[in-house]
């Protein structure tokens, strides 16, 4: 799966030079919890990065495929004042690869939606400053859902944020406090990311 990927990477600039495709570079922050364990809120942060090639359907419409770097996961900090109580920090890192349709309105605004396969590259579990055994293994591959919506700054560069959520649960097995959704119970990534999107091409009205 990860070669495929770096083939899918190395291609999108080959891609791009076709008159009706596009492509460029993404970067961004994420802030990220995992609904079904015992933590609430937005609180661990992390970064995104990759590359991707669009295809252009009609003036306003086009498909949009991503390969990139993202961290999720979940984190609990101590209190702020006393500096005192429980911490709890776990990363995962994925490589995504998010299909978007976006559809454009407003002539620099774009709507977007698409499903994203998560390869799941490692993870980082600590529990009040020390590294904690993971009893329930992650899945190598899940699935996610994104939403967005961004806005083109100039011709080139666009900022756009995005709602990403687990379809399928991040783990194996039953873990302590799992969240059931429609027909699984277990634990999902709910991510929040602000990105910057360079577009080699100038983007055509």
């Amino acid at each position: 799966m990860k070669n495929y990927g770096l083939l899918i990477l190395f291609m999108m600039p080959l891609f791009a030079q076709a008159q009706k495709f596009n492509g460029g570079i993404i970067a961004g922050g994420v802030v990220s919890q995992i609904d079904g364990d015992t933590w609430v809120g937005y609180h661990k942060f992390g970064y995104l990065a990759g590359a991707f090639v669009s295809l252009k359907l009609s003036p306003r419409s086009s498909f949009q495929l991503e390969m990139e770097y993202i961290q999720k996961g979940s984190r609990l900090n101590a209190d702020s004042v006393t500096n005192a109580g429980n911490t709890y920090i776990m990363r995962l890192h994925y490589l995504e690869i998010p299909l978007l349709y976006q559809f454009t309105f407003a002539k620099r605004v774009q709507a977007e939606i698409g499903p994203a396969a998560d390869v799941l590259l490692g993870y980082y579990v600590e529990s009040n400053g020390m590294e904690t055994d993971v009893t329930v293994p992650y899945r190598t591959v899940t699935l996610s859902g994104i939403a967005g919506i961004s806005c083109f700054i100039t011709d080139h560069l666009k900022a756009d944020f995005r709602f990403n959520y687990s379809l399928i649960s991040i783990n194996s097995g039953y873990v302590n406090g799992a969240r059931k959704i429609l027909f699984e119970t277990g634990q999902y990534n709910n991510v929040l990311s602000l990105a910057l999107i360079w577009y080699f091409k100038t983007r055509d009205y």
